[in-house]
């Protein structure tokens, strides 16, 4: 009962306030997450000065508990997200952005980590480890989250958007090399093995390979299939366990759940047909983003341990590392100052991983109270902004993205 509670209460406050934003003119994820915020942080402060702390509401709203009822759910949400935007896109196009993704990940991961290494060791004056673990919280983008602003703005299949997914997913490869190598120095073990990294990579990369060859090569059984599958409750089901197939492998090749979701979506997108393709969308936009952005909001923890020096240094760590290293990898890669600056302000969103890394490294003692609250202030002050910032730049995100040449 208490995880319908949950759903009620952080998808009742994002619709309403995602439909108030957008009566504003905002994007709807702005409105969401902050229902979220409403829902989990303001009720808990108003919840603080009514019952003392281990009163069962005050446990109730908050993130800890509620985790353990939704985790599961919210990962589900991030994979149907990121389904629908595989959905969505076309693998030519794709291929035709390969060479801006790539120099932009590029860009967008060295420049905010090491800016994160330098801050963290001489400005904040943390051991070596802590700096590796603020480099990696600030070089890491929110995939569902950026893909989500694309496709509420409609302009996931510009130059933009196909650029900022794949140097998104290339980011997810960087990153799982880093954690790799620093969760090795959390155990005690100071050096780590090229060999495994190495390893690691070969297996993400022979992943992604086949998925897009398996989407290019798909394409010709599509006339097969609709043949041999007419049943629409069968379609579905197979459909699902697609995504569910992907998105376990995805998992075993090193990679995060929704890079696998994204990959099943863009091979199943010329096996549906419009009609199904309308149903997914209406469960992803009514239910499962409004989840997935609450709980985003929810996850906040408001402390006056967060405030200060450290909050400032980070944010602009940040900020300024991530914009500036993807938007300069895309304007180096052919783009318009003004798409690089659009792009750049769409791979600044973070929302969920960089959040697990700060926990992990809280509870291994690598970092204390007031870094944690900072790199959680500074993940939401980044998820509230990147559709603020992207929508900006909405009307100047006009280029479509290329057909590439078969």
């Amino acid at each position: 009962m208490e995880t319908f509670t949950y759903i009620f209460l952080l998808v009742g406050l994002a619709v309403y306030l995602g439909h108030l934003a957008q009566r504003l003119r905002q994007p709807r994820i702005v409105g969401e997450i902050l229902g979220g915020i409403i829902a989990g942080p303001l009720f808990l402060f108003i919840a603080a000065s009514l019952f003392h702390e281990g009163h069962k509401i005050h446990l109730f709203l908050s993130t800890q508990y509620a985790s353990t009822k939704l985790t599961s759910l919210v990962d589900f949400a991030g994979i149907m997200i990121m389904f629908g935007a595989g959905l969505e896109t076309d693998l030519s196009t794709l291929f035709s952005s390969a060479r801006h993704g790539l120099l932009t990940a590029v860009g967008g991961f060295i420049v905010p980590f090491s800016l994160g290494v330098v801050v963290g060791k001489y400005l904040l004056h943390l051991e070596l480890l802590a700096s590796l673990y603020i480099g990696a919280a600030v070089s890491i983008t929110a995939v569902a989250l950026s893909v989500a602003t694309l496709i509420q703005l409609k302009k996931l299949k510009t130059k933009v958007g196909m650029t900022i997914i794949v140097a998104a997913v290339l980011d997810d490869i960087i990153g799982v090399m880093l954690l790799s190598v620093i969760m090795n120095m959390t155990r005690g073990e100071g050096s780590f093995s090229i060999k495994h990294i190495f390893i690691m990579v070969l297996i993400a990369a022979i992943f992604v390979v086949f998925s897009v060859l398996l989407g290019h090569f798909g394409k010709r059984l599509r006339k097969y299939f609709r043949l041999m599958m007419k049943v629409p409750q069968e379609r579905f089901s197979f459909f699902i366990l697609f995504l569910f197939l992907f998105s376990i492998i995805s998992h075993f090749a090193g990679l995060h759940l929704v890079i696998g979701a994204f990959l099943a979506g863009l091979i199943l997108g010329p096996f549906l047909k419009r009609s199904e393709k309308e149903i997914f969308s209406n469960w992803i936009w009514g239910l499962f983003a409004p989840l997935f952005f609450a709980w985003v909001g929810f996850s906040v923890l408001f402390s006056s341990s967060a405030f200060g020096i450290p909050l400032l240094l980070i944010v602009a760590t940040a900020f300024i590392g991530k914009i500036v290293g993807a938007g300069a990898g895309a304007f180096f890669s052919g783009l318009k100052p003004v798409e690089s600056l659009a792009v750049g302000f769409g791979m600044n969103g973070r929302a969920a991983v960089e959040l697990i890394i700060a926990e992990i490294a809280l509870r291994n003692g690598i970092i204390d109270r007031n870094i944690f609250s900072a790199v959680v202030f500074m993940a939401i002050l980044s998820a509230i902004s990147t559709p603020l910032l992207m929508k900006l730049l909405a009307n100047k995100i006009t280029t479509p993205a290329r057909t590439a040449r078969k």
